[in-house]
């Protein structure tokens, strides 16, 4: 079971990840991207010129490095993390504690791991969500996290806009290494699941409205006169696939456009009937769902 702290780390810290992901696809890069706010809504364009920016993002951040930095020194130096009355301590006071603890080289801090791990090849250097650096050291990055909090204290109290740079977000996302944390890969992929769940329900929700709408006579009529567009053919198309039921109107008009990535077991496309999609996400929920249930029945 994941400790407080690092569950309100991860909840606001994949969030400030998603939605910097978000902007680096939409293309939002400014003169200067490493000082510009990466968060600030893009110059209008043709294909979105309404792009909303995040709201809140100076208290998100505060919320993710105040319980990031808390759980670290807790960890370290227990104790340590609260005053004397009790009271856990600003993320400027617990990042002032950790340097007296360790002092930094260049405004950068290394807290070695007790128990060090061997280092994990990445990867994709360029993800937000890939797997925390299992190494002998945790980087704080303790000159740009001050920075940022002092950036972010405008937006937070009322005296104006906030600050906040890509480089401020990087920093925080950084102290997932730490062997407290490491929790942003398994939020992100509950919030997947979660995505993928609301979609398939919202897709079943409209399918079965259109489906009372045509009637089931016309639901049938249209059953019987469907063609695959998608149909094996060993030459033509070695990956179709023949149709499956619907789950939603119960006919066999579910043109399989692919198998869920993981057990190829499920298949994603949409209903030639009552038009209910179900998309990879949720093939892959829905064949895990039945892996448990085989491995129940075992």
């Amino acid at each position: 079971m994941r400790d407080q702290r690092a569950e309100e780390f991860a909840r606001c810290a994949v969030v400030l990840a998603a939605e910097l992901r978000e902007i680096r696809h939409r293309g939002a890069a400014a003169a200067d991207p490493e000082e510009a706010d990466p968060f600030a809504a893009p110059a209008p364009t043709g294909d979105d010129p309404f792009a909303p920016s995040m709201a809140g993002r100076e208290g998100v951040f505060d919320q993710a490095l105040s319980n990031a930095l808390a759980a670290i020194v807790a960890s370290e130096w227990p104790g340590e993390e609260a005053d004397r009355k009790g009271r856990v301590r600003s993320a400027s006071a617990l990042l002032k504690l950790i340097e007296e603890h360790v002092p930094s080289t260049d405004g950068i801090v290394l807290v070695h791991d007790k128990h060090p791990l061997p280092d994990i090849p990445q990867g994709d250097t360029d993800s937000l969500f890939q797997a925390p650096r299992l190494s002998s050291h945790t980087r704080i990055d303790v000159r740009t996290l001050q920075n940022g909090i002092e950036a972010s204290q405008a937006a937070r109290h009322g005296r104006g806009a906030g600050g906040l740079q890509r480089r401020h977000i990087e920093a925080l996302l950084a102290l997932d290494g730490h062997r407290s944390l490491g929790v942003m890969g398994e939020e992100q992929q509950d919030r997947i699941q979660q995505i993928a769940q609301r979609e398939d329900a919202t897709s079943q929700k409209r399918a079965a409205e259109y489906l009372e709408r045509i009637g089931e006579e016309e639901a049938t009529r249209r059953a019987e006169n469907v063609t695959n567009p998608n149909a094996y053919h060993p030459k033509h198309n070695p990956h179709g696939h023949d149709l499956d039921t619907c789950p939603v109107c119960g006919h066999e008009t579910f043109c399989v456009e692919g198998l869920d990535p993981v057990f190829g077991r499920v298949g994603y496309g949409q209903c030639l009937v009552c038009t209910y999609i179900r998309t990879p996400g949720a093939a892959e929920d829905e064949a895990f769902t039945e892996h448990l249930r085989s491995m129940d029945d075992e």
